[in-house]
């Protein structure tokens, strides 16, 4: 947990244009999305041209909302898991369905193995997750080989 706040707590950003616009969007989202019952939960695609500012406002999203939740939510002393309410994945070019699965159990440090069916690691990821208290998964498709 320490480790995770001391990376988060490292950035220095510039709230530039694309940050300001999208920090009370992705609020607004969140706040729906915990009262949502039936449906899909509220996503946002952040879409522009490479060298927009896209990954930057993701990381300052994640480390607001990180930063926010810790504050909120405190882990009990002597806890040895603390919650981890921002999961932020970095997707390759080209990754099929399973890749993107198995880059979602790398961040949680979910081992997988190569037997292992989409299913069986969709699985666990949802467990741990769910299990960990995370409230937002940012998801960052680089077009970089």
């Amino acid at each position: 947990m320490e480790e995770r706040l001391a990376y988060h707590s490292s950035f220095v950003t510039i709230r530039t244009p694309a940050i300001h616009t999208r920090a009370p969007q992705v609020r607004a989202l969140m706040i729906l999305g915990r009262h949502q019952q039936t449906t899909a939960r509220p996503s946002l695609i952040v879409t522009g041209p490479a060298a927009a500012g896209k990954t930057t406002a993701l990381l300052n999203v994640g480390r607001t909302c990180h930063l926010a939740h810790s504050r909120k939510n405190p882990p009990p002393p002597g806890s040895a898991h603390a919650a981890v309410p921002v999961a932020y994945v970095l997707v390759p070019p080209g990754a099929t369905a399973k890749t993107l699965v198995t880059e979602f159990a790398r961040y949680l440090g979910i081992p997988v193995a190569a037997r292992m069916t989409q299913t069986q690691i969709t699985d666990a990821v949802c467990h741990t997750y769910t299990h960990a208290g995370v409230q937002l998964v940012l998801i960052d498709f680089t077009d970089r080989p």
